[in-house]
């Protein structure tokens, strides 16, 4: 009588067995079936932003960067790591005791040595960084260097709210002084170095501290309207006042105080209107989104893939300004060396840089620990892009820093006040052709 208990008790827990591991297995299955479809979609994602979007108009720079970044990270889930995973699944299918039974210890210790793959990818990153590491080297395509080909053009991108304005006054000094065309953009996508075929281009941009600027942001512009500020509101009298300020509480959006919305642009004739990057007010991940060009929502491209965009176009620069740093009177002496020029601690003037200032001094902003807490949370990504490219400066000599080097230069080829004057009659001409234009459909 109990011998037949015994085999009933004995299959019942191979059973047991036997579903644990095929549970197990099909857990494990199901996590490499989620990195497929995941790197799946970011591959549809960029074909069907590629077919969607003119390259011209994003900068053929953020599309190409994304798919190469796409297809690294296809490349590198591929590695040999993925042979392990593979073994781990069919000793866990075929419930052999010496893999399985360790089969979670296993998969971490492989998980680990992924991630400090990643740190040490990482690391080597920032070692580059131009915050730390300024160069007079020329981007190529294909990620080529010249250290031979002259610059004709430094191009400055803008970010908002982050000590551009001065950066743009102290460049358009070294602009003139050396007969240097200057170029600086903001709002749109920041350009990817190697690919402006008509000047070699000499590549800066800036970066503060995420939540700071955020803030910063929030007291020149969302707190009250700018135009209301300068202008006095559509009938001349607005007064700021606490009572029609706008809360910090609801700047927590990656458009400011609401979600971002690209635009729409395009002809009928040229495939009807489609989504283009233009960023303007900005209270999250704003450094990630300006450097990749990449965060329309219609286009579903995770924060942490315009991060890698974002991080490997910005490595291609030759210099990076860290707002916080010009504090350091050896940093600023270490920045006036690289170009040669003094007075990067003259400030810029903004928009309504001043009606802004009088306003919050008026009513000064507070700041309460748990709303410096959420935008820290929601900022995560622009903290980690922040971290990676300036706290290498924490061990660097600045004395170390290069000296202005003219001869990789094409001096006095440009000329500023003529610039501007050409740019004058353009617009002149387009404005009449448009006038015209316009004249004609209505006779």
């Amino acid at each position: 009588m109990n011998e037949p208990k015994q085999r009933q008790g004995l299959l019942a827990g191979v059973l047991l067995i036997l579903s644990l591991a095929v549970a197990t297995f099909l857990a494990t299955k199901s996590n490499a079936r989620q990195l497929q479809i995941y790197n799946l979609r970011a591959t549809t994602s960029y074909q069907s932003l590629a077919h969607s979007v003119d390259l011209s108009d994003l900068g053929r720079n953020s599309l190409e960067i994304y798919r190469s970044v796409a297809e690294k990270k296809e490349s590198e889930d591929s590695d040999d790591d993925e042979d392990e995973f593979e073994e781990m699944e069919e000793a866990l299918l075929e419930g052999e005791d010496d893999r399985s039974s360790d089969a979670s210890k296993q998969l971490d210790s492989i998980l680990a040595r992924k991630k400090a793959k990643k740190t040490s990818n990482t690391a080597a990153a920032a070692a580059s960084s131009p915050a730390c590491r300024p160069h007079f080297n020329l981007a190529l395509r294909d990620n080529r260097w010249s250290n031979t080909t002259k610059f004709k053009r430094i191009y400055l991108y803008h970010a908002r709210k982050a000590g551009g304005s001065t950066i743009h006054r102290y460049l358009a000094k070294v602009s003139d002084h050396y007969g240097i065309e200057l170029r600086a953009v903001e709002w749109n996508a920041m350009e990817e170095p190697g690919t402006y075929d008509d000047a070699a281009t000499f590549y800066v941009t800036h970066l503060r501290e995420p939540v700071e600027r955020s803030i910063s942001h929030f007291k020149y512009q969302g707190r009250w309207n700018c135009r209301d500020l300068v202008y006095g509101g559509k009938r001349g009298d607005f007064t700021p006042t606490e009572e029609n300020a706008n809360k910090l509480e609801t700047w927590m959006e990656t458009g400011g105080h609401v979600p971002y919305e690209c635009r729409m642009r395009g002809k009928k004739s040229e495939g009807g209107k489609h989504p283009i990057f233009f960023l303007g007010s900005c209270a999250v991940n704003c450094f990630t989104q300006w450097f990749s060009g990449l965060s329309c929502p219609t286009w579903e491209i995770p924060a942490e893939e315009q991060y890698a965009v974002a991080m490997e176009k910005v490595l291609q620069y030759n210099f990076i300004f860290v707002i916080e740093k010009l504090r350091d009177p050896a940093y600023v002496q270490a920045v006036e060396k690289f170009f040669g020029v003094p007075g990067i601690a003259e400030k810029g003037q903004p928009y309504c840089e001043k009606q802004s200032h009088r306003a919050n001094a008026k009513f000064p902003l507070i700041v309460r620990d748990d709303t410096r807490a959420k935008l820290t949370t929601l900022n995560k990504v622009d903290i980690q892009l922040y971290h990676e490219l300036t706290d290498c400066l924490e061990d660097v000599d600045l004395r170390g820093f290069p000296t202005w080097d003219p001869d990789r230069f094409d001096l006095h080829t440009y000329n500023a006040s003529e610039a501007k004057i050409k740019m004058r009659e353009a617009k002149a001409a387009k404005k009449a052709e448009k006038e015209a234009k316009k004249a004609q459909k209505e006779t």
